[in-house]
């Protein structure tokens, strides 16, 4: 199993970089969330900061890997996450409409779909043939300390595409 944590900033509408750490204190990827302009940003305060979503995630040498943005629509908010390496590209919409512990499906480009489950004051799941491969958690009383387990036969085992994916969601996004 591939262990990471790492620490979001409280301030949702922040744009600094936050670095991911493995099991043996190394650095793997960063992410940051992004806006496009200023507008954006003073309209994203005014909108609660969970208006406009983008979140960039970096690899180790500090390029782009993944990239996820929030598309509100009326009526089904959805999201978009792209792989910047291979073009391909997830659709993350809601099962539910719950807020205290919703799902998702998670479909990609080329065929896969995925389940994402969240209880509350549990890890939010992420499901594969309905086998759970990774799991997502903050835990307040750590200060926020987020932990990221991804198992070794998970068809995903990069951290980016998980971090880009909860913080989408369940950090900012919902």
């Amino acid at each position: 199993m591939l262990v990471y944590t790492y620490k979001p900033l409280k301030v949702k509408s922040s744009t600094k970089v936050i670095n991911v750490i493995d099991s043996n204190d190394k650095t793997v990827c960063s992410f940051k969330r992004k806006y496009n302009n200023i507008f954006t940003r003073i309209a994203d305060i005014l909108l609660g900061h969970d208006y406009f979503v983008q979140f960039n995630d970096f690899d180790v040498g500090g390029k782009i890997k993944y990239r996820g943005i929030k598309k509100p629509r009326w009526g089904r908010t959805q999201y978009e996450i792209t792989n910047l390496d291979y073009q391909e590209k997830y659709l993350v919409s809601y099962l539910n409409w719950q807020t205290i512990s919703p799902e998702f499906v998670v479909q990609s480009s080329s065929g896969y779909e995925f389940t994402v489950k969240k209880n509350i004051m549990d890890w939010a799941r992420f499901y594969y043939g309905g086998k759970e491969v990774a799991r997502w958690k903050m835990n307040v009383a750590e200060l926020y300390k987020t932990y990221l387990e991804i198992e070794e036969d998970s068809p995903i085992n990069e951290p980016e595409f998980f971090i880009c994916l909860f913080q989408l969601t369940l950090y900012i996004g919902g």
